[in-house]
């Protein structure tokens, strides 16, 4: 059984599809998502993390969930906590 299974999917922000997307990811694989600005990246990952729906075709994500760290382009770098520690903030006891 994939832990990422996208058929068909199709997104959209309330006008045109902007992503269409067949993404299988099995037990065991990594997977990079790369591509420029614009493409598409971010879009996927909120489709997978559940907060966007499709607007036709299916998402199934299985197990408990998915995780990610966006990236920001702008850093507060006197913020008084390193990524190891913002990690573990999300960490189930």
């Amino acid at each position: 059984m994939p832990l990422v299974d996208l058929r068909d999917a199709a997104f959209s922000y309330g006008g045109p599809v902007v992503v269409r997307a067949d993404l299988r990811v099995d037990p065991g694989e990594m997977v990079g998502l790369v591509g420029p600005s614009g493409a598409g990246k971010t879009t996927l990952l909120r489709a997978v993390l559940r907060q966007l729906r499709p607007v036709s075709g299916q998402v199934r994500v299985a197990g408990r969930g998915v995780g990610y760290v966006p990236q920001l382009e702008t850093i507060d770098w006197r913020f008084p906590i390193t990524v190891g520690e913002a990690v573990l903030l999300g960490r189930v006891a």
